[in-house]
């Protein structure tokens, strides 16, 4: 079975209701486990929501489109977007009991999808195009 999907919505806040539904929908229709379909849903989410206020700062002229290809086991979503190059596998996952201890709050969208995806991937495109791809074997 091989399927793709992709939606494109401009860099605001107010456009995450409609990628969470997409995604949920879309990987529903590929017949995923509903705990899968919201580790992908929360991990999209994420990538998006951090695009949208570190990358775009918030500037809603700015796009992002989201691209879901599911073939045999595996599911893959490419996130494309403009802006600066930013590597989520370089951020480490903090050790959680210190982290709470420490009254922190935020920080943990990345590990969140460090631990939800199985692989992340980041293409740069001179001058400033980026690929992060989100892979999920299901």
């Amino acid at each position: 079975m091989k399927a793709e999907d992709k939606i494109l919505i401009s860099s605001s806040t107010k456009n995450l209701k409609s990628v969470r539904d997409f995604i949920e929908q879309k990987a529903t229709q590929y017949g995923l486990e509903q705990s899968i379909v919201n580790q992908v849903v929360m991990s999209v989410d994420e990538a998006c929501t951090n695009i949208i206020k570190y990358t775009h700062k918030y500037d809603d002229s700015e796009s992002i489109e989201i691209l879901l290809k599911k073939e045999n086991k595996i599911l893959k979503i490419t996130i494309t977007y403009r802006g600066n190059e930013f590597d989520p596998n370089t951020i480490e996952v903090p050790d959680m009991k210190t982290y709470l201890k420490q009254h922190k709050v935020g920080g943990l969208g990345i590990p969140l999808i460090k631990m939800f995806m199985n692989k992340i991937e980041l293409k740069h495109y001179q001058p400033d195009l980026n690929e992060l791809t989100l892979i999920k074997y299901t």
